[in-house]
């Protein structure tokens, strides 16, 4: 039964036979003839044919349990390569399309000056999709926020708590605050009043995003609108549109490097301001997520750390970081 498990989980991934075989670079007919022969095995249907091929309660446990073997076998053959010289081997690492492109260039530069004979490998997708390849085996570890589904067999290392900022240019704040212009900045950098910026063009991530649930959630706490113009899931897209002088815009505080690197390019009179937002007290965490129970070589660990102590960066007051 226990087999060409992998034959298996393809095809619960895939849901087809031909895709399935074409992966596994086997033949339609022999992936055919395994799921008859595994099924017969059994006892029992795995799979609904009609009128797609979707897996049954019993293939929905099986798969289950294959995961777990599959799991099994990686966190051995860790161990193996662990005990035979510990500077080889791969770290899948998942971490949400934004953060990927602000956060991987130094990390994956220091990691392989600690061990340059083991791959980092990293996939940027949305955290409940990364999650998912998580539990399936297909990454080690990820780097996300909060989601609405808490998966059991998994483990939550909060790593950081982000603050949201809000982002607006020197051009925007004349435009709108002409005659408290500069000398409102030094208020707002004390903490700048939602309330006062409602007539203020905004650009702001899609509705879903941890950002834009903190600022709604806040929005409605104060029973305040704010005018919404443009949304994107690209958090450094946002900021670049703040720095045409397009919209203000928020920043969550991974991004103020990226923010602090545009204002070198920018002319006096365009630069980007930073303001803590009045009132509002409400964190992002960031978590490194891996499932329990699974074998961390020294080599993730490693990485584990180091992923802490480049995030602990990002938590340093607000004008250290700009």
């Amino acid at each position: 039964m226990l087999q060409n498990y992998e034959y298996f989980l393809m095809l619960a991934e895939t849901k087809n036979i031909s895709k399935a075989a074409e992966k596994l670079y086997v033949s339609h007919q022999c992936l055919s003839r395994y799921l008859k022969n595994l099924e017969d095995e059994c006892g029992l249907m795995l799979f609904q044919r009609k009128p797609t091929l979707e897996l049954t309660y019993a293939g929905t446990v099986l798969a289950d349990s294959m995961r777990e073997i599959q799991r099994i076998e990686q966190d051995t053959r860790r161990k193996l390569t662990d005990l035979k010289d510990g500077s080889t081997g791969e770290v899948r690492l998942g971490v949400t399309e934004g953060r990927l492109r602000i956060f991987l260039p130094g990390l994956i530069k220091a990691y392989q000056e600690m061990f340059p004979g083991v791959m980092l490998r990293a996939v940027s997708a949305p955290t409940k999709e990364l999650l998912e390849l998580l539990v399936d085996n297909k990454l080690d570890l990820v780097l996300g926020s909060p989601t609405d589904r808490v998966i059991h067999n998994l483990e939550y290392l909060t790593i950081m708590e982000e603050d949201l900022y809000l982002v607006v240019s020197d051009s925007l704040l004349q435009q709108y605050f002409p005659d408290s212009y500069p000398e409102c900045k030094e208020k707002f950098f004390k903490g700048a009043d939602i309330r006062l910026f409602q007539n203020v063009p905004f650009c702001a991530a899609t509705k879903g995003y941890n950002s834009r649930s903190i600022i709604d959630e806040f929005l409605q706490t104060t029973n305040t609108t704010i005018r919404i113009i443009y949304e994107a899931n690209q958090p450094d897209l946002l900021h670049l549109m703040t720095a045409h002088d397009y919209a203000a815009s928020f920043s969550l505080s991974m991004y103020l490097p990226h923010i602090h690197s545009l204002n070198q390019s920018l002319a006096e009179g365009h630069k980007l301001n930073v303001f803590p937002i009045k009132g509002l007290s409400r964190k992002n965490p960031i978590f490194l997520i891996y499932r329990k129970g699974t074998y961390l070589p020294n080599y993730t660990k490693a990485l584990i750390g180091l992923i802490q102590r480049q995030c602990t960066a990002y938590q340093e007051p607000l004008d250290q970081l700009l």
